[in-house]
């Protein structure tokens, strides 16, 4: 281990450069309106709330610079006694350069001048070669449920290639969830339940930015997708939010949020908090009835879920050079584990050996395909996570930075079991059922991380952007966990600290071979490390990745990418597998990376001066590959490996401006994901299969697409979303049932100098056309989950 974290420290700061996979920059000329050169010219780079955010000169042939810069929308000011003043918007990629030339006009031209760019009004940016979407704070405050909205399901119904699961989940390009999150371009440890998402708010973010291929060396360990998160800072002037929510299933959320800077504008705040409880947090088990499946029952019972989250960062400009930022978030969710309605009795067929439903689920003759819960079963699950990071930013000069990280997280899941309801069918419960394999499940077990990321960038020449950058984690899990499949017997238990490593080194080049072609290549070398009592499996790989960008025309971008990927098993899943739950038998820790030959070419298109079209098509070979099992019945994903699999689709979208009212979205997924025979983590009601067979969380169609109106403080904004339906039946052989769901959402913001004015209000109305379709049905082990049908919510806001 040692001799490991020197080597890589050693090729570290032996390697030319790196850069954070949140920055890129801006360059151009500032000429005269005869075209000549104008040096010495203070140009100046402005957030979108006119915050000065970097200032430069222009060289003697009129060139200027900004790098690095976040990736997002700023503005590009030009002010000088003898031309008239220049205004406009530029727009940033990640790990691309933005090209704005600017052409003053004298100031007898008249007018001040706002005008948009290049890089504004062309859509297409000649960058590296990553499929990627994007979307701002502004965007997602008028989408329904605005900031309320969860991560995973802003991700699900606004973005291409994402699948939604049972408990959150995200499932992306036929991935079962292994997506990396970063927050300002520090990559996060694992979750418990691998439901990240849940634990972050889109209140806090400022734009965010989805990789789902192409993905560079700069990017490693969760593979499925990159989610590049900016977080919001403190404005110029302070002031903040107060928000009320309440609605369906007494639904109450307030949150607090405030911001500013100091007098000098050298520091900058940010800070937020969040309350929310319900009477339905996960989405519950119940069909309609014991003989329908297709469709699920409304009643939420034993379903109350409740949580809080905080979030503070603060940003210290020291001088021109250096800036130091602080962030902090937690987050901590309780939740009941539903059950089955009261009305469901232990003598339904429903619950019977024998029974099979319309899918092909069950017909064991031994065994029921469902256990029955009684109504007054108390289950609950909670979850926390704290995390911490510190980021330094040095900038040497204009042309290299360097970025030094250190993070630590906190996460603690704990599952409160009930034996006496939870066992009520076992040979000696207090209803006793023939063929009965009931258990009861529970965990008190936190996990500690620690951790450094560091990133330095180089800008060799107008040619070549050398990266380099490294990143080393310990992650240490210590609590009981325990399995009981009978009263009469005593539980078997695992309380052994569990210990994991990961290490990571890059080196890659973005290389402009052309003005119109760049070539991005790189290599990556991860490795693991767990410590479990008597087992201690490692795993590294060396991964080669390369990706042609070609800028066709101003408006046609062409690219390929192949890339060798390394997925390993989540570190914070550190724990014993079950390899037969039911007889309560525990197993060593022996889940394997996933290993893949990734290939993926693609297209984008600007379409006049407002909207993009892309289209992507990949193909994944897979080795080990990895997908989850739900843990019993809670909402805790355990990994384990097919030996063999694959996966290919493609993905199509459009975004844009219709006018400057007007915006609209549209995305369609095709997907198949497969993977045959069991090499790791076998769990109940995971078999080895000989042959190829369907991933349980692949949706073969899926499309969304909204529309927003928004002018002179009014919003209103609908979105649809099409499931072709996740797999099930006998080596999930079947689609369940396509489903169609719209969301809408109408708003106004009351403007003026008064207290009183300073009002938002806006409705809410989800699941309008009441779908309460099946997202999954006999998968994982409790079975079944039914999405929710309409609900609608009021959120009152009121400016601080």
């Amino acid at each position: 281990m040692k001799k490991l974290i020197s080597l890589t420290c050693g090729l570290f700061f032996v390697a030319s450069a790196a850069w954070a996979g949140v920055d890129g920059s801006i360059s151009g000329t500032l000429t005269d309106p005869q075209g000549v050169a104008l040096s010495n010219a203070v140009v100046k780079l402005l957030n979108t709330q006119g915050g000065l955010v970097k200032e430069t000169t222009t060289s003697t042939t009129g060139e200027f610079q900004f790098f690095p810069v976040v990736f997002g929308d700023y503005d590009l000011a030009v002010e000088s006694p003898d031309f008239a003043p220049y205004h406009a918007t530029v727009h940033v990629a990640s790990g691309g350069n933005s090209q704005a030339d600017i052409h003053l006009q004298t100031k007898e031209a008249g007018k001040e001048m706002v005008l948009e760019v290049k890089a504004k009004k062309h859509l297409i940016q000649n960058s590296a070669s990553v499929s990627s979407t994007e979307i701002t704070h502004e965007q997602i405050k008028n989408l329904p449920q605005g900031d309320e909205i969860s991560l995973p399901k802003l991700m699900t119904s606004t973005m291409p290639g994402a699948v939604q699961g049972p408990f959150g989940q995200v499932f992306f390009r036929g991935n079962h969830a292994n997506i990396q999150y970063q927050i300002d371009g520090i990559q996060l440890p694992d979750s418990p339940s691998n439901t990240f998402g849940q634990a972050f708010s889109p209140r806090n973010i400022d734009h965010m930015e989805v990789i789902t291929g192409g993905i560079p060396s700069e990017y490693g360990e969760r593979l499925a997708a990159v989610v590049n998160v900016v977080t919001k800072t403190g404005p110029e002037k302070p002031g903040g939010e107060a928000e009320l929510n309440y609605g369906s299933y007494n639904t109450f959320s307030p949150h607090l949020m405030y911001g500013g800077s100091t007098p000098s504008g050298n520091v900058h705040y940010f800070l937020s908090g969040n309350y929310n409880r319900t009477d339905r947090g996960l989405d519950t088990p119940q069909p309609a009835s014991e003989s329908d499946q297709k469709q699920g029952g409304k009643d939420a019972v034993h379903d109350q879920a409740y949580g809080n989250n905080e979030f503070a960062k603060i940003d210290w400009l020291m001088n021109n050079d250096d800036k130091l930022s602080f962030v902090f978030f937690n987050a901590e969710n309780h939740y009941q584990i539903p059950n089955y309605p009261q009305s469901f009795k232990v003598t339904d067929a429903f619950f019977q050996p024998g029974f099979s439903d319309q899918f092909g689920n069950g017909g064991n003759a031994s065994a029921p395909t469902f256990n029955f819960v009684p109504y007054n079963t108390d289950d609950w699950q909670s979850e926390a996570n704290a995390y911490m990071q510190v980021i330094l930013k040095h900038t040497f000069n204009e042309r290299s930075f360097l970025q030094l990280a250190p993070y630590y997280k906190y996460s603690y899941i704990k599952v409160q079991n009930d034996p006496t309801n939870d066992l009520a069918t076992s040979a000696t419960g207090a209803t006793p059922v023939t063929g009965s394999s009931p258990s009861s499940f529970y965990e008190n077990r936190h996990v500690n991380n620690v951790g450094l990321k560091g990133d330095y960038t180089l800008r060799v020449n107008e040619q070549h952007l050398v990266k380099a950058g490294l990143q080393v984690q310990r992650s240490r899990s210590e609590g009981l966990i325990s399995v009981q499949t009978d009263l009469a017997t005593a539980p078997t238990t695992d309380g052994s600290p569990d210990t994991g490593y990961f290490e990571s080194v890059y080196l890659q080049d973005d290389y402009t071979i052309a003005k119109p072609l760049i070539l991005n290549v790189g290599v990556r070398f991860d490795a693991t490390q767990f410590m479990f009592a008597g087992l201690h499996p490692t795993d590294s790989q060396v991964q080669p990745r390369i990706g042609l960008n070609y800028l066709l025309t101003d408006t046609t971008k062409l690219h390929v990418f192949y890339g060798r990927l390394f997925q390993p098993a989540p570190v914070e899943n550190l724990r014993d597998t079950f390899i037969n739950s039911g007889a309560g038998q525990l197993a060593p820790y022996d889940i394997k990376a996933e290993k893949d030959d990734y290939y993926e070419a693609g297209v984008a298109q600007q379409i006049a001066d407002q909207h993009v079209v892309n289209l992507n098509v990949y193909y994944k070979n897979a080795t080990d590959m990895l997908d989850d099992a739900q843990l019993l019945n809670t909402s805790i994903a355990q990994p384990y490996n097919f030996a063999k699999g694959y996966a290919y689709g493609a993905e199509l979208s459009l975004h844009g401006q219709i006018n400057n009212d007007w915006s609209e979205f549209a995305n369609y997924t095709y997907e198949i994901a497969k993977g045959k025979g069991i090499s790791g983590g076998i769990f109940t009601g995971v078999q080895p299969s000989s042959t190829y067979q369907y991933l349980d969380h692949v949706q073969v169609h899926t499309a969304n697409g909204g529309v927003t109106y928004s002018k002179n403080h009014f919003w209103w904004t609908t979105e649809g979303l099409f499931g072709s339906g996740l797999r099930t039946g006998p080596d999930n052989s079947k689609s369940l049932p396509s489903h169609f769901t719209m969301d809408t959402t109408v708003g106004y913001e009351f403007h003026g100098d008064e207290w009183f004015e300073k009002f938002k209000l806006s409705a809410d109305w989800l699941n309008v056309l009441d779908n309460v379709y099946p997202i999954s049905v006999a998968n994982g082990f409790n079975g079944s989950h039914y999405a929710a049908g309409t609900q609608v919510f009021v959120r009152l806001s009121k400016e601080l």
